[in-house]
């Protein structure tokens, strides 16, 4: 069983990395383009506090928390994403743009992106949200 996801969990930027890491990388982290574990941190994001950096050792693909995830094609903050996944099956698009500040066009292309998935090859309904 999944770990169970509170809202408390998505309060601050911290929490919602870590709890990106959590799903993303369940079985440790791999490089997104090998597959290798041999992995090694390199700083975080410029501007992006607990955005980890990370440097494949085996084909030196530098990549973060956020490559291969639906957030790394947008500027919208981690908690909005987090808090649109966690709300998405309780809100209408009109609700969720007001509790979010986000347009609602934004909420809605968000929700499409979520519901195909999440990670790539990974639906959000593996997670007890």
């Amino acid at each position: 069983m999944s770990k169970r996801i509170l809202i408390s969990d998505l309060i601050d930027e911290a929490s919602c990395y870590q709890l990106l890491r959590e799903i993303k990388w369940k079985n440790g982290i791999e490089c997104f383009e090998c597959g290798s574990k041999d992995i090694r941190k390199n700083g975080h994001d410029k501007g992006v506090e607990h955005r980890q950096r990370y440097v494949c050792k085996s084909c030196n693909k530098s990549f973060t928390d956020i490559t291969d995830t639906v957030i790394a094609s947008n500027h919208v903050p981690i908690q909005k994403w987090m808090s649109c996944a966690f709300l998405k099956d309780y809100m209408s698009n009109k609700q969720m743009s007001k509790a979010l500040d986000l347009p609602e066009n934004v909420v809605g292309d968000m929700r499409s992106e979520l519901s195909e998935g999440f990670l790539k090859n990974s639906i959000l309904k593996d997670w007890d949200w």
